[in-house]
C-alpha cells in the first residue's frame, strides 16, 4: 500500500498571490456593499444604535469574506481540477496538510474570539445602568412595561399625588413616551408566557421571562437613550414588536416608541395632559369607562366597533349589554361583566381559550391591577354596548357598585371624578331617582 501521507501538495507562490488578491478584492467589495446597509436598516434613533450597527458591519464584512472566499475556491477547484477529455484515471490521493489545517483552525478561532470580545463590550456598554434615568421635571420616575397576550402596557409611576395622597400612575397603553436625551430605563414583566420587547430603531431587544404571576413575572431591564434623527419631525414614532412567538395573536402584539423633541414638548403633549385627565376624570362613569378601558390591553383580543377594535382572539364585546344578564342564571348583568373583568377565569365562552390577563385584586402587584372605581366605570361603559341593555342603567350608580360589593366585597367610591358638592348633589339626585322609581 502506498504511503499517501508523503504526498502533501506544496502551496505554490502563485496560489498564495491569487488567494491574497482574492481576499483583498473580497474585503473591498464587502466594504462597498455595507455602504448600502443603512438603506435597509431602520433609522439610528438611539445612542446605542451606532455601536450595534458597527458590530453588524463587522459581521457582514467577515461573513462576506468567508462566503466569497469559499465560493471562489470552489469555483477555482471546479475549473482547475475538472476531468479532462479522455482522462479516466483517478486523481492523486492526498492525506493531510498540517500547514493548511493550522491556518483554517487558528484563523477562525481568532475571528470568533475577536467577535466575542467586541460583542461583549458593546453589550455591556449598552446595557449598563446609566445616571439620571427616566428624569421628568428633575425627578427620576419608574417606567414599567407589562407584556401579555397580545399587547404591551406602559406605566409611569410619577412623583405626584392626588388629593387623597395616592401616587399618580399614568397608563399609556401600548405606547412608550420619551424625549431626546432622556436615559430610559424600563422594568419589563410578563403576565403569561415569554415575550420579547423589540424596538428596531433603538436597536434594543429584551426577553420578558415568566415568574410569580402575583408579582407580574420575573423583572428584566432594558435601557436606551433616544437621539435626534436628521430630517425627522417630532414627535417621531417608532414601532415596538414582540420578537418571541407567543401565540396566534403574536403578530398583533405591537406598540410605538413616541419620541418628543425635548422635555418641554414631552410635558406639554403627553405628561401634563395625562396627569390632568387622572386628576379631573369625567363625572359620567360611562365616559370615564370609555377612557379607562383603552388604558388596558383589551383591544389585543376583543372586537368592539365603538372603539375600532378588530382582534379575534377573545369573544366579541359588541352587544355584550344585551346578553350579559342571561349568561349565568341568578347573576345580574352587572355582576357578570364585573366578574368577567376582575376574575377572568370564572367564565369561558365556548370556542375561546382562557388567555385573558388578570386584572383583579389577586394581582395587586401586577401592572394591570384595576381599582374598584376603574372597574365600576368600565362596567358602566360596557353596559351601554348594545341596542338594549340588561343592566339597570337608570340606577347605575347603585346597581354596579352593589354588584362589585356582592361579588368581591369591595366598596366603590362613586364620587370619584366629581367635584365636591357637585358630586354629592349628583349622587343624592341619582339615589332619589332610584327611590322614586322603586
Amino acid at each position: 500500500m502506498d504511503n499517501t501521507r508523503s504526498n502533501i501538495p506544496a502551496i505554490s507562490p502563485a496560489a498564495v498571490v491569487v488567494t491574497a488578491v482574492f481576499l483583498l478584492v473580497s474585503v473591498i467589495g464587502i466594504n462597498w456593499f455595507t455602504t448600502f446597509v443603512p438603506v435597509v436598516l431602520p433609522e439610528q434613533a438611539s445612542a446605542e444604535s451606532k455601536s450595534v450597527d458597527e458590530l453588524f458591519y463587522i459581521l457582514m464584512i467577515i461573513g462576506g469574506v468567508v462566503f466569497f472566499m469559499i465560493q471562489g475556491m470552489l469555483l477555482i477547484s471546479v475549473i482547475a481540477f475538472r476531468a479532462r477529455p479522455g482522462d479516466h484515471s483517478d486523481g492523486p490521493t492526498y492525506h493531510g496538510n498540517p500547514l493548511l489545517e493550522v491556518i483554517w483552525t487558528v484563523i477562525p478561532a481568532m475571528v470568533v474570539v475577536f467577535l466575542a470580545v467586541v460583542s461583549y463590550n458593546i453589550w455591556t456598554q449598552n446595557s449598563e445602568p446609566k445616571a439620571s434615568v427616566n428624569m421628568v421635571e428633575g425627578q427620576s420616575i419608574s417606567i414599567n412595561v407589562t407584556g401579555a397576550r397580545y399587547a404591551w402596557t406602559h406605566q409611569y409611576v410619577t412623583e405626584r399625588f392626588d388629593e387623597a395622597g395616592n401616587q399618580i400612575v399614568i397608563n399609556s397603553g401600548p405606547d412608550l413616551h420619551t424625549f431626546i436625551g432622556q436615559n430610559v430605563d424600563l422594568t419589563l414583566q410578563t403576565q403569561d408566557v415569554i415575550h420579547s420587547y423589540w424596538a428596531p430603531a433603538m436597536r434594543v431587544k429584551q426577553d420578558l421571562l415568566p415568574g410569580d404571576p402575583a408579582q407580574g413575572g420575573r423583572p428584566t431591564q432594558l435601557r436606551f437613550t433616544p437621539v435626534r434623527v436628521e430630517g425627522r419631525a417630532y414627535p417621531a414614532e417608532y414601532p415596538i414588536v414582540c420578537a418571541e412567538l407567543c401565540g396566534d395573536g403574536h403578530g398583533r402584539m405591537r406598540g410605538s416608541v413616541i419620541v418628543y423633541e425635548d422635555e418641554n414638548q414631552f410635558l406639554d403633549l403627553f405628561y401634563e395632559p395625562a396627569i390632568h385627565a387622572i386628576l379631573n376624570p369625567p363625572a359620567d362613569p360611562v365616559l370615564r369607562g370609555e377612557m379607562e378601558i383603552q388604558n388596558y390591553i383589551c383591544n389585543s383580543c376583543h372586537i368592539l366597533d365603538s372603539l375600532d377594535w378588530t382582534a379575534t382572539t377573545g369573544p366579541s364585546l359588541n352587544g355584550i349589554a344585551e346578553r350579559a344578564g342571561e349568561r349565568v342564571p341568578g347573576q345580574s348583568a352587572e355582576e357578570y361583566i364585573a366578574t368577567s373583568i376582575w376574575n377572568s377565569g370564572a367564565f369561558r365562552v365556548p370556542g375561546y381559550d382562557q388567555q385573558m390577563a388578570a386584572f383583579g385584586p389577586d394581582v395587586v402587584e401586577a401592572a394591570n391591577v384595576m381599582t374598584p372605581e376603574q372597574l365600576y366605570s368600565i362596567v358602566a361603559y360596557l353596559c351601554t354596548q348594545g341596542e338594549g341593555s340588561d343592566c339597570d342603567m337608570d340606577n347605575a350608580s347603585t346597581a354596579i357598585p352593589d354588584a362589585i360589593q356582592t361579588v368581591f366585597g369591595y366598596e366603590v367610591d362613586i364620587t370619584f371624578g366629581m367635584d365636591g358638592d357637585a358630586g354629592a348633589e349628583s349622587a343624592d339626585a341619582e339615589a332619589e331617582a332610584g327611590e322614586d322609581s322603586a
